[in-house]
């Protein structure tokens, strides 16, 4: 899913250009997006120039704002110690101790040096052969930077409106490529540089060896052009010599893209040699011939090393001092800190709490007009009741007058009385009748009160099957003022005559 994909910026200032990279990290996989460059504006100021990021940034649609560079400014060296004395180390404590040893390879004082420190992991001893003792020294990968350079560098992001994560030297990041596809044997790369080249076997997930070698794109140019230099072949058959079986030697750099030194240096190596394959997933930029891309490797390359993982990320430098330091630094903050967070915690539960009795009041005052609510139709129900059950009595009573009139009134009487037995027998058990009014021989208007529409209708309906009724006509029916709960009615019916 994209919203879980990583994406990072990488620059790197080498020769007469500034080239940039856009790297991503899928799953467990690299891609890279897009990469360019653009001509150094002063090819005597080795920092990268601020508007050159800015162009780069915009050709590559990079919107982010993490970023990572690579500068020959940082040096890349190989410390030896003792493997017992570092073991039990912490990585602040390691890299507080490596600072103060670099000034002998790099002239970088411990004072002013920001240094990434890598161990390398303890070699497996082949088949056959003795593992090393612990006792042994074991090689100490180190970065190193001085912290003034890293500070300009870190403001020229800034203001190019990026955030600096990390500062790479090319030596550990020309050969991460390689780890963009799977491979199980050995594997060996050539970066052929302006004014050097770096060499490097891979196996697993780490180099076994890399080399740094005092030989230029231009050198072997020259070389080919018969100004033949015995020194320089004899450099590159030996590291030739190293490249593992039976794959093809990988070239990177500028000189990857001069078929002229790729066939030289193919022609030296027993298994061949080829340019690495940079492939653009976006392509924004346009294409291009693959190999012209190798030049890209090594800036694609710190990208890819920023993203592969933590362990990975250690060779880079940075000016964040370790969160142990910070602690201890400001151990006499933390008084007052907690002081801070505990008030800040009493606070934040008042105030919860208070919203709390608010909400209740709120839903208690609610609840209660609910109630009142409830009660009030009770009693209007209570009452319609009962003014119900007084009727019945009333109709009962009537009732037994026209049963003692039945027997001793004429024909009409007859008549009557059968229907007002009838009406009587019909009132469903929601309707109250107030007015039964015979307003001739054969009509009569029937009013009352009901509380709900479906008893009025079941009223005339049952009405309307006696043999006596020609015909129901329900003349009005509305909802009472005075009681919301039940509805006024008048019905209009017409007896069969006889």
């Amino acid at each position: 899913m994209k919203i879980f994909d990583k994406k990072l910026l990488a620059v790197e200032v080498a020769g007469g250009y500034i080239r940039a990279a856009v790297v991503t990290k899928k799953g467990r996989g690299f891609e890279i997006l897009d990469f360019s460059q653009v001509d150094r504006p002063d090819p005597d100021d080795d920092l990268p120039a601020i508007e050159a990021i800015k162009t780069l940034a915009t050709r590559l649609d990079y919107t982010s704002s993490s970023a990572v560079y690579v500068t020959s400014l940082a040096r890349a060296v190989e410390i030896s110690m003792n493997r017992k004395k570092i073991s039990g180390m912490k990585h602040y404590q390691l890299m507080e101790a490596v600072k103060w040893e670099v000034e002998p390879y790099t002239g970088v004082t411990g004072m002013q040096a920001l240094i990434g420190v890598k161990k390398n992991d303890k070699v497996a001893a082949e088949p056959g052969m003795v593992s090393e003792p612990d006792e042994t020294d074991i090689t100490v990968n180190v970065s190193v930077l001085e912290r003034n350079i890293y500070r300009a560098i870190k403001e020229r992001f800034k203001v190019a409106g990026f955030k600096l994560i990390r500062v790479y030297p090319p030596e550990v990041c020309f050969y991460m490529p390689v780890f963009m596809e799977e491979f199980e044997a050995p594997r060996a790369i050539l970066d052929i540089g302006q004014d050097y080249s770096n060499f490097a076997i891979l196996k697993g997930e780490s180099p076994t060896l890399i080399n740094t070698l005092p030989v230029s794109m231009e050198a072997i140019i020259d070389h080919l052009a018969e100004n033949l230099s015995g020194e320089l072949e004899s450099a590159l058959k030996f590291t030739a010599r190293q490249v593992p079986e039976p794959v093809p030697l990988i070239i990177s750099g500028p000189g990857a893209g001069d078929k002229r030194i790729v066939d030289y240096i193919s022609s030296l190596s027993a298994n061949g040699a080829e340019p690495i394959s940079l492939k653009k997933a976006a392509g924004l930029t346009g294409g291009g011939d693959d190999s012209l891309n190798a030049v890209y490797a090594t800036v694609a390359g710190a990208g890819i090393r920023e993203l592969k993982s933590k362990k990975e990320r250690l060779t880079g430098i940075n000016d964040v001092e370790p969160l142990v330091l910070r602690l201890k630094k400001s151990a006499y903050l933390m008084p007052l800190i907690a002081t801070v967070l505990l008030i800040t915690f009493l606070f934040g539960h008042f105030q919860y709490m208070k919203w709390q009795e608010n909400s209740f009041k709120s839903r208690i005052t609610r609840l209660s007009a609910e109630l009142k609510e409830k009660k009030a139709r009770n009693s209007k129900y209570d009452k319609a009741l009962k003014e119900s059950d007084a009727l019945k009595k009333e109709i009962e009573l009537a009732k037994n007058r026209i049963a003692f009139a039945t027997n001793k009134a004429d024909e009409d009487i007859a008549h009557v009385i059968n229907f007002f037995s009838d009406i009587a027998g019909l009132i469903p058990g929601n309707v109250v009748l107030e007015t039964i009014v015979q307003e001739n021989r054969l009509e009569y208007r029937v009013a009352g009160k009901s509380l709900d529409l479906s008893s009025v209708g079941g009223f005339a309906t049952k009405m309307q099957e006696k043999r006596w009724c020609e015909s129901v006509v329900i003349k009005s029916i509305e909802k009472t003022e005075a009681n919301r709960l039940g509805f006024e009615f008048s019905v209009k019916t017409r007896v069969v005559s006889g």
